[in-house]
């Protein structure tokens, strides 16, 4: 995506008040939600959502549950805008029963604090689960637009793609999450989305105008093996922060097809 599109895109959204929206579904974030995205990127995630006009959406990393709301919310007005039907849902993952910052919280709580009994009905809970019980869940080709903001630590943001590559379709849009988080919050040096985002070379854009974005999003293409080895590539590129074999189980990497 060029520039000028991406800009063409922007008044599109401003006319449809998209980004008004965002930001009033942010000022009703719980004061409690912490370590989740900005405002700034609260509106690229929801005008992504909305420009793709999609009636599914899947999350990896609930977290708080405050952007599976903003994606809920998100899609409730583009049916209301007339672009999408009525039949419109999340389903969100997180290997965690509980919110990582206080365990009293569930995963998901902020969602359910948030929208309306009616809207939160629209969101599938899927904990503790991780990308692996995705690609079991979803047939091949199906998945049209995939959020992903979870573990950040190098592998896992190439190792939760790959996982997740069959079941997504050619053109889908894949937003990810925290691309420049050693960069935007130097206490946290987690690479693994930076490198994971820096690596890939397909259709990829990020917030219009800001300096260092923390947030981007990127097309699947039709030649999916290429970006497979696109991913393999910043797989073996980078030194691992932890080894899934160690912190998850002995037999991950084969579950997902890698022999390292």
């Amino acid at each position: 995506m060029t520039a000028f599109e991406y800009l063409i895109g922007k008044v599109a959204q401003s006319r449809a008040g998209a980004g008004y929206n965002a930001f009033r579904f942010c000022a009703g974030r719980a004061k409690w939600v912490t370590g989740t995205v900005s405002l700034n990127d609260a509106r690229f995630l929801f005008h992504a959502a909305t420009q793709a006009r999609v009636s599914h959406v899947v999350e990896l990393g609930t977290g708080s549950g405050f952007t599976a709301g903003l994606l809920c919310y998100a899609l409730h007005l583009n049916h209301r805008s007339g672009n999408i039907g009525p039949d419109f849902d999340i389903v969100t993952y997180d290997a965690s029963l509980t919110w990582y910052d206080d365990s009293k919280r569930r995963v998901g709580d902020a969602a359910r604090e948030q929208l309306s009994p009616a809207l939160l009905r629209r969101i599938t809970f899927r904990n503790p689960a991780t990308a692996l019980d995705i690609a079991r869940d979803y047939a091949a080709d199906s998945i049209e637009f995939l959020f992903i903001d979870a573990n950040h630590r190098h592998p896992w943001p190439a190792l939760d793609l790959i996982a997740l590559l069959d079941a997504l379709r050619p053109g889908a849009t894949v937003v990810l999450h925290d691309i420049n988080l050693p960069l935007v919050k130097p206490e946290f040096q987690d690479w693994g989305a930076k490198y994971l985002f820096d690596g890939l070379e397909t259709t990829k854009d990020v917030p219009y105008g800001r300096r260092v974005p923390n947030i981007g999003r990127f097309m699947i293409p039709e030649d999916k093996a290429r970006l497979k080895a696109q991913i393999l590539d910043v797989l073996v590129r980078h030194k691992w922060d932890e080894d899934p074999r160690v912190t998850c189980r002995p037999d991950y990497l084969e579950e997902i097809g890698i022999t390292i």
